[in-house]
Protein backbone atom coordinates (compact mmCIF):
# COMPACT_ATOMS: atom_id res chain seq x y z
CA UNK A 1 0.00 0.00 0.00
CA UNK A 2 1.61 3.50 -0.69
CA UNK A 3 1.89 6.01 1.66
CA UNK A 4 -0.47 8.22 -0.77
CA UNK A 5 -2.99 5.72 -0.40
CA UNK A 6 -2.48 5.96 3.52
CA UNK A 7 -3.07 9.53 3.90
CA UNK A 8 -6.47 9.29 1.85
CA UNK A 9 -7.33 6.73 3.98
CA UNK A 10 -6.12 8.26 7.01
CA UNK A 11 -8.41 11.75 5.81
CA UNK A 12 -10.83 9.44 5.01
CA UNK A 13 -12.42 12.08 2.47
CA UNK A 14 -11.88 15.11 5.22
CA UNK A 15 -11.48 18.69 4.08
CA UNK A 16 -7.79 20.38 4.59
CA UNK A 17 -7.52 23.57 5.44
CA UNK A 18 -4.35 25.21 4.38
CA UNK A 19 -3.40 28.32 6.56
CA UNK A 20 -0.51 31.04 6.44
CA UNK A 21 1.61 29.67 9.79
CA UNK A 22 0.44 33.35 11.36
CA UNK A 23 -2.88 32.11 11.57
CA UNK A 24 -1.55 29.43 13.62
CA UNK A 25 1.28 30.40 15.33
CA UNK A 26 3.82 33.35 16.32
CA UNK A 27 7.18 34.24 17.55
CA UNK A 28 7.71 34.22 20.76
CA UNK A 29 7.52 37.69 22.78
CA UNK A 30 8.29 36.51 26.12
CA UNK A 31 11.75 37.65 27.47
CA UNK A 32 13.86 35.79 30.16
CA UNK A 33 16.68 37.49 31.99
CA UNK A 34 20.02 35.83 30.51
CA UNK A 35 20.85 35.09 34.67
CA UNK A 36 18.79 32.41 34.77
CA UNK A 37 19.91 30.61 31.77
CA UNK A 38 22.95 27.60 31.74
CA UNK A 39 24.19 25.42 29.60
CA UNK A 40 21.03 23.32 29.26
CA UNK A 41 18.59 26.41 28.81
CA UNK A 42 20.54 28.67 26.33
CA UNK A 43 20.03 27.94 22.58
CA UNK A 44 22.45 29.83 20.34
CA UNK A 45 22.91 28.30 16.21
CA UNK A 46 26.19 26.73 17.27
CA UNK A 47 24.24 24.38 19.73
CA UNK A 48 21.52 23.68 17.50
CA UNK A 49 22.11 20.22 15.55
CA UNK A 50 22.09 20.59 11.89
CA UNK A 51 19.49 18.43 9.70
CA UNK A 52 16.78 18.45 12.75
CA UNK A 53 19.26 16.67 15.03
CA UNK A 54 18.21 18.21 18.10
CA UNK A 55 20.22 20.39 20.38
CA UNK A 56 23.61 20.00 22.60
CA UNK A 57 24.43 21.92 25.58
CA UNK A 58 25.67 25.71 24.93
CA UNK A 59 29.45 26.09 25.23
CA UNK A 60 29.36 29.90 26.00
CA UNK A 61 26.34 32.07 27.50
CA UNK A 62 25.00 35.29 26.25
CA UNK A 63 26.02 38.54 26.67
CA UNK A 64 22.88 40.02 26.75
CA UNK A 65 20.59 41.24 29.86
CA UNK A 66 17.50 39.65 28.14
CA UNK A 67 16.95 37.26 25.09
CA UNK A 68 13.69 35.59 24.28
CA UNK A 69 12.27 33.10 26.22
CA UNK A 70 11.16 29.74 24.92
CA UNK A 71 9.14 27.07 26.07
CA UNK A 72 7.96 22.76 25.75
CA UNK A 73 6.13 22.64 22.36
CA UNK A 74 8.02 25.96 20.72
CA UNK A 75 9.58 25.11 17.32
CA UNK A 76 13.06 26.84 17.48
CA UNK A 77 14.67 27.49 13.81
CA UNK A 78 18.23 28.81 13.02
CA UNK A 79 17.55 32.36 11.31
CA UNK A 80 21.18 33.04 9.79
CA UNK A 81 22.71 31.01 7.06
CA UNK A 82 24.27 28.65 7.08
CA UNK A 83 22.15 27.51 10.12
CA UNK A 84 18.33 27.84 7.96
CA UNK A 85 17.99 23.90 8.14
CA UNK A 86 18.64 23.61 11.77
CA UNK A 87 15.65 22.93 13.73
CA UNK A 88 14.56 22.45 17.07
CA UNK A 89 11.33 20.95 18.87
CA UNK A 90 12.06 22.16 22.35
CA UNK A 91 11.06 19.83 25.24
CA UNK A 92 12.21 22.30 28.31
CA UNK A 93 12.39 26.34 28.83
CA UNK A 94 15.20 28.66 28.27
CA UNK A 95 16.05 31.48 26.50
CA UNK A 96 17.74 31.67 22.68
CA UNK A 97 19.78 34.41 21.27
CA UNK A 98 18.50 36.65 17.86
CA UNK A 99 19.96 34.44 15.82
CA UNK A 100 16.66 32.09 16.37
CA UNK A 101 13.53 32.08 16.20
CA UNK A 102 11.21 30.58 18.69
CA UNK A 103 7.62 29.42 16.73
CA UNK A 104 4.96 29.35 19.19
CA UNK A 105 1.44 28.02 18.45
CA UNK A 106 -1.62 30.41 19.41
CA UNK A 107 -3.57 29.61 22.41
CA UNK A 108 -6.80 29.30 20.14
CA UNK A 109 -5.11 26.77 18.32
CA UNK A 110 -3.16 24.38 20.62
CA UNK A 111 -6.34 22.37 20.74
CA UNK A 112 -6.55 21.65 16.88
CA UNK A 113 -2.64 21.66 16.08
CA UNK A 114 -0.06 18.95 17.29
CA UNK A 115 3.46 20.87 18.11
CA UNK A 116 5.54 17.78 16.84
CA UNK A 117 3.12 18.00 13.52
CA UNK A 118 4.12 21.81 13.30
CA UNK A 119 8.20 20.81 13.99
CA UNK A 120 7.85 18.29 11.23
CA UNK A 121 6.36 20.96 8.87
CA UNK A 122 8.70 23.39 9.17
CA UNK A 123 11.84 20.95 9.33
CA UNK A 124 10.70 19.81 5.82
CA UNK A 125 13.24 19.96 2.62
CA UNK A 126 9.83 22.27 1.77
CA UNK A 127 9.85 24.82 4.08
CA UNK A 128 13.51 25.41 4.03
CA UNK A 129 13.81 25.64 0.27
CA UNK A 130 10.99 28.37 0.81
CA UNK A 131 12.71 30.11 4.02
CA UNK A 132 16.40 30.56 1.36
CA UNK A 133 14.11 31.61 -1.18
CA UNK A 134 13.33 34.34 0.59
CA UNK A 135 16.22 35.22 2.96
CA UNK A 136 17.39 38.39 3.19
CA UNK A 137 20.63 39.54 2.97
CA UNK A 138 23.64 39.24 0.50
CA UNK A 139 26.83 37.92 2.46
CA UNK A 140 24.85 36.27 5.18
CA UNK A 141 21.42 35.76 4.51
CA UNK A 142 18.71 35.63 7.58
CA UNK A 143 15.74 34.05 7.42
CA UNK A 144 12.61 36.59 6.31
CA UNK A 145 10.51 36.68 9.36
CA UNK A 146 7.73 37.68 7.56
CA UNK A 147 7.81 35.46 4.43
CA UNK A 148 8.03 32.29 7.22
CA UNK A 149 5.17 33.35 8.88
CA UNK A 150 3.25 33.63 5.38
CA UNK A 151 4.46 30.04 4.89
CA UNK A 152 1.27 27.71 4.23
CA UNK A 153 0.75 24.87 6.39
CA UNK A 154 -2.19 22.13 6.46
CA UNK A 155 -4.85 21.39 9.17
CA UNK A 156 -6.48 18.34 8.38
CA UNK A 157 -10.17 17.95 9.39
CA UNK A 158 -10.27 21.37 10.79
CA UNK A 159 -14.10 21.57 11.74
CA UNK A 160 -13.20 18.17 14.13
CA UNK A 161 -10.85 19.10 16.46
CA UNK A 162 -10.39 15.12 17.99
CA UNK A 163 -10.07 13.83 14.23
CA UNK A 164 -7.60 16.51 13.12
CA UNK A 165 -5.50 15.59 16.30
CA UNK A 166 -5.78 11.64 15.54
CA UNK A 167 -4.55 12.08 12.10
CA UNK A 168 -1.59 14.84 13.04
CA UNK A 169 -0.80 11.69 15.66
CA UNK A 170 -0.65 9.25 13.91
CA UNK A 171 1.09 11.23 10.92
CA UNK A 172 3.76 11.92 13.98
CA UNK A 173 3.89 8.31 15.50
CA UNK A 174 5.07 7.19 11.62
CA UNK A 175 7.36 9.64 11.35
CA UNK A 176 9.18 9.09 15.19
CA UNK A 177 9.15 5.92 14.01
CA UNK A 178 11.69 6.45 11.20
CA UNK A 179 13.41 9.07 13.01
CA UNK A 180 13.69 7.01 16.36
CA UNK A 181 15.49 4.02 14.08
CA UNK A 182 17.98 6.61 12.31
CA UNK A 183 18.95 7.98 16.04
CA UNK A 184 19.56 4.89 16.84
CA UNK A 185 21.77 3.85 14.19
CA UNK A 186 23.57 7.43 14.58
CA UNK A 187 23.95 6.40 18.30
CA UNK A 188 25.08 3.31 17.58
CA UNK A 189 27.77 4.23 14.85
CA UNK A 190 29.33 6.41 17.04
CA UNK A 191 29.69 3.60 19.78
CA UNK A 192 31.26 2.01 17.03
CA UNK A 193 33.98 5.28 16.02
CA UNK A 194 34.80 5.21 19.35
CA UNK A 195 35.36 1.37 19.93
CA UNK A 196 37.94 1.59 15.95
CA UNK A 197 39.56 4.66 17.48
CA UNK A 198 40.34 3.21 20.81
CA UNK A 199 41.31 -0.18 19.25
CA UNK A 200 43.51 1.88 16.42
CA UNK A 201 45.07 4.00 19.13
CA UNK A 202 45.74 0.59 21.19
CA UNK A 203 47.17 -1.51 18.49
CA UNK A 204 49.45 1.52 17.35
CA UNK A 205 50.72 2.57 20.92
CA UNK A 206 52.86 -1.08 20.89
CA UNK A 207 53.19 -1.37 24.52
CA UNK A 208 54.91 -4.94 25.31
CA UNK A 209 56.22 -4.88 22.00
CA UNK A 210 59.48 -4.70 20.55
CA UNK A 211 59.38 -1.05 18.30
CA UNK A 212 61.75 1.08 16.74
CA UNK A 213 60.42 4.98 16.33
CA UNK A 214 62.00 6.00 12.99
CA UNK A 215 61.19 9.32 10.95
CA UNK A 216 58.96 8.99 7.71
CA UNK A 217 61.89 10.73 6.15
CA UNK A 218 63.85 7.45 6.93
CA UNK A 219 60.89 5.40 5.10
CA UNK A 220 60.73 7.18 1.90
CA UNK A 221 61.01 10.28 0.01
CA UNK A 222 58.10 13.15 -0.16
CA UNK A 223 56.66 13.47 -3.76
CA UNK A 224 54.17 15.79 -5.43
CA UNK A 225 52.94 16.38 -9.31
CA UNK A 226 53.97 19.11 -11.06
CA UNK A 227 52.60 22.38 -10.67
CA UNK A 228 49.41 23.13 -12.55
CA UNK A 229 48.61 26.69 -13.24
CA UNK A 230 44.69 28.03 -13.58
CA UNK A 231 45.30 28.54 -17.10
CA UNK A 232 45.66 25.10 -17.34
CA UNK A 233 42.75 23.87 -16.01
CA UNK A 234 38.95 24.17 -17.16
CA UNK A 235 35.33 23.20 -15.88
CA UNK A 236 35.47 20.55 -17.98
CA UNK A 237 38.01 18.25 -19.16
CA UNK A 238 39.61 14.64 -19.52
CA UNK A 239 41.44 14.10 -16.63
CA UNK A 240 40.45 15.53 -12.79
CA UNK A 241 42.61 18.06 -10.83
CA UNK A 242 42.22 17.82 -7.38
CA UNK A 243 42.82 20.57 -5.48
CA UNK A 244 42.94 21.07 -1.97
CA UNK A 245 39.41 21.96 -1.05
CA UNK A 246 37.97 19.03 -3.41
CA UNK A 247 40.86 16.57 -2.53
CA UNK A 248 38.76 13.03 -1.82
CA UNK A 249 35.51 15.23 -3.33
CA UNK A 250 34.15 15.32 -6.53
CA UNK A 251 36.38 17.76 -8.47
CA UNK A 252 35.68 21.17 -10.08
CA UNK A 253 38.32 21.49 -12.53
CA UNK A 254 40.18 19.47 -15.32
CA UNK A 255 43.31 18.98 -17.31
CA UNK A 256 43.90 17.59 -20.77
CA UNK A 257 45.05 13.89 -21.23
CA UNK A 258 47.92 15.52 -23.33
CA UNK A 259 49.04 17.44 -20.22
CA UNK A 260 48.39 15.23 -17.68
CA UNK A 261 50.30 12.00 -19.72
CA UNK A 262 53.23 14.75 -20.49
CA UNK A 263 53.42 15.79 -16.89
CA UNK A 264 53.02 11.96 -15.75
CA UNK A 265 55.67 10.62 -17.55
CA UNK A 266 58.03 13.63 -16.64
CA UNK A 267 57.67 14.06 -13.45
CA UNK A 268 56.59 12.57 -9.80
CA UNK A 269 52.93 10.99 -10.14
CA UNK A 270 51.95 7.92 -7.40
CA UNK A 271 51.37 4.76 -7.97
CA UNK A 272 48.64 3.12 -7.08
CA UNK A 273 48.29 2.19 -3.37
CA UNK A 274 50.45 5.06 -2.04
CA UNK A 275 48.40 7.36 0.21
CA UNK A 276 48.31 11.10 -0.67
CA UNK A 277 48.25 13.67 2.35
CA UNK A 278 46.68 17.21 2.65
CA UNK A 279 50.06 19.57 3.42
CA UNK A 280 47.08 22.24 3.96
CA UNK A 281 44.09 23.32 5.18
CA UNK A 282 43.01 20.07 6.92
CA UNK A 283 46.23 18.43 7.83
CA UNK A 284 47.31 15.07 7.27
CA UNK A 285 43.60 13.58 5.98
CA UNK A 286 44.79 10.97 3.78
CA UNK A 287 43.22 8.95 1.08
CA UNK A 288 44.78 6.01 -0.72
CA UNK A 289 45.35 6.26 -4.66
CA UNK A 290 43.11 4.06 -6.25
CA UNK A 291 45.53 4.41 -9.46
CA UNK A 292 42.50 6.35 -11.72
CA UNK A 293 43.54 8.62 -13.65
CA UNK A 294 43.87 12.08 -11.99
CA UNK A 295 45.99 15.20 -11.00
CA UNK A 296 46.94 16.69 -7.82
CA UNK A 297 47.46 19.94 -6.60
CA UNK A 298 51.46 20.41 -5.59
CA UNK A 299 52.56 21.19 -2.46
CA UNK A 300 48.75 21.04 -1.06
CA UNK A 301 48.62 17.40 -1.80
CA UNK A 302 51.93 15.22 -1.26
CA UNK A 303 52.60 11.46 -0.93
CA UNK A 304 55.48 8.88 0.95
CA UNK A 305 56.99 6.82 -1.91
CA UNK A 306 58.24 4.13 0.28
CA UNK A 307 59.33 0.45 -0.05
CA UNK A 308 56.55 -1.60 0.67
CA UNK A 309 59.29 -4.33 1.29
CA UNK A 310 59.61 -2.54 4.83
CA UNK A 311 56.51 -0.91 5.22
CA UNK A 312 52.65 -1.29 4.18
CA UNK A 313 51.04 2.14 2.53
CA UNK A 314 47.82 1.01 3.87
CA UNK A 315 49.93 0.68 7.22
CA UNK A 316 50.81 4.26 6.89
CA UNK A 317 47.20 5.25 5.75
CA UNK A 318 46.04 3.99 9.77
CA UNK A 319 49.46 5.80 11.17
CA UNK A 320 48.37 9.09 9.79
CA UNK A 321 45.29 9.04 11.02
CA UNK A 322 46.88 9.68 14.89
CA UNK A 323 50.34 11.12 13.72
CA UNK A 324 51.60 14.25 15.30
CA UNK A 325 52.01 16.16 12.28
CA UNK A 326 53.53 19.56 14.16
CA UNK A 327 52.80 21.84 11.02
CA UNK A 328 53.99 25.44 10.39
CA UNK A 329 51.77 28.59 11.48
CA UNK A 330 53.46 31.09 9.28
CA UNK A 331 50.97 32.22 7.11
CA UNK A 332 46.91 32.39 7.51
CA UNK A 333 46.56 28.60 7.37
CA UNK A 334 48.34 26.04 9.13
CA UNK A 335 50.86 24.01 6.84
CA UNK A 336 52.98 20.91 6.17
CA UNK A 337 55.81 21.27 4.56
CA UNK A 338 58.34 18.35 3.63
CA UNK A 339 61.39 19.43 6.56
CA UNK A 340 57.89 18.76 9.02
CA UNK A 341 56.26 15.73 7.39
CA UNK A 342 60.29 14.02 6.94
CA UNK A 343 60.42 14.63 11.04
CA UNK A 344 57.05 13.06 12.07
CA UNK A 345 58.04 9.79 13.96
CA UNK A 346 56.43 6.37 13.09
CA UNK A 347 56.36 2.90 14.82
CA UNK A 348 58.15 0.48 13.19
CA UNK A 349 57.35 -2.96 15.41
CA UNK A 350 60.04 -6.06 15.14
CA UNK A 351 62.66 -3.76 13.52
CA UNK A 352 64.96 -6.44 12.94
CA UNK A 353 62.71 -8.91 11.61
CA UNK A 354 61.50 -7.95 8.33
CA UNK A 355 59.04 -10.70 7.42
CA UNK A 356 57.60 -10.26 10.77
CA UNK A 357 57.59 -6.47 10.85
CA UNK A 358 55.23 -6.78 8.10
CA UNK A 359 53.33 -9.65 9.66
CA UNK A 360 52.44 -7.38 12.89
CA UNK A 361 51.70 -4.67 10.42
CA UNK A 362 49.18 -6.73 7.69
CA UNK A 363 47.60 -7.70 11.49
CA UNK A 364 46.76 -4.58 12.33
CA UNK A 365 46.03 -3.82 8.98
CA UNK A 366 43.39 -6.35 8.87
CA UNK A 367 41.83 -5.66 12.36
CA UNK A 368 41.64 -1.68 11.58
CA UNK A 369 40.17 -2.89 7.89
CA UNK A 370 37.41 -4.96 9.39
CA UNK A 371 36.63 -1.45 11.65
CA UNK A 372 36.98 1.03 8.85
CA UNK A 373 34.25 -1.20 6.55
CA UNK A 374 31.99 -1.19 9.56
CA UNK A 375 32.47 2.55 10.32
CA UNK A 376 33.18 4.53 7.87
CA UNK A 377 32.54 2.89 3.99
CA UNK A 378 29.28 4.79 2.39
CA UNK A 379 28.50 1.25 0.85
CA UNK A 380 29.04 -1.07 3.85
CA UNK A 381 27.98 -1.02 7.27
CA UNK A 382 26.07 1.28 9.56
CA UNK A 383 26.83 5.02 7.45
CA UNK A 384 25.20 2.93 4.24
CA UNK A 385 22.47 1.64 6.48
CA UNK A 386 21.67 5.21 8.37
CA UNK A 387 21.67 6.81 4.76
CA UNK A 388 18.89 4.54 3.46
CA UNK A 389 16.57 4.84 6.89
CA UNK A 390 17.18 8.62 6.12
CA UNK A 391 16.25 8.83 2.55
CA UNK A 392 13.37 6.53 3.42
CA UNK A 393 12.06 8.69 5.99
CA UNK A 394 12.59 11.75 3.52
CA UNK A 395 10.14 9.78 1.33
CA UNK A 396 7.59 8.91 3.67
CA UNK A 397 7.42 12.53 5.26
CA UNK A 398 6.76 13.96 1.62
CA UNK A 399 4.59 11.49 0.95
CA UNK A 400 2.62 12.11 4.66
CA UNK A 401 2.47 15.70 4.10
CA UNK A 402 1.18 15.05 0.11
CA UNK A 403 -1.87 17.31 0.66
CA UNK A 404 -4.58 17.89 -1.10
CA UNK A 405 -4.26 22.17 -2.24
CA UNK A 406 -6.58 24.22 -3.43
CA UNK A 407 -5.88 26.48 -6.05
CA UNK A 408 -5.53 29.57 -3.97
CA UNK A 409 -2.52 27.55 -2.42
CA UNK A 410 -0.59 26.28 -5.23
CA UNK A 411 -1.16 30.08 -6.82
Amino acid sequence: MSSMTFLEKLLDGAAVAWKALEEVAEYSSTRVDATELDATSFVGVDNLVANKGGRIDATYLPNTARLTAYEPGDILLGNIRPYLKKVWGATNSGGCSGDVLAVRILDMYRPIVDSKFLYYLLSSDEFFSYNMDHAKGAKMPRGNKEQILNYQIPIPCPDNPEKSLEIQAEIVRILDTFTELTTELTTELTTRKKQYNYYRDQLLSFEGTEVEWKTLGEIGEVRMCKRIFKEQTSDVGDIPFYKIGTFGKEPNAFITRALFEEYRDKYSYPRKGEVLISASGTIGRAVIFDGQDAYFQDSNIIWLENNERKVFNKYLFYFYQVADWNPSDGGVIQRLYNDNLKKVRIPIPYPNDPEKSLAEQARIVAILDRFDTLTNSITEGLPHEIELRQKQYEYYRDQLFSFPKSEEVVA
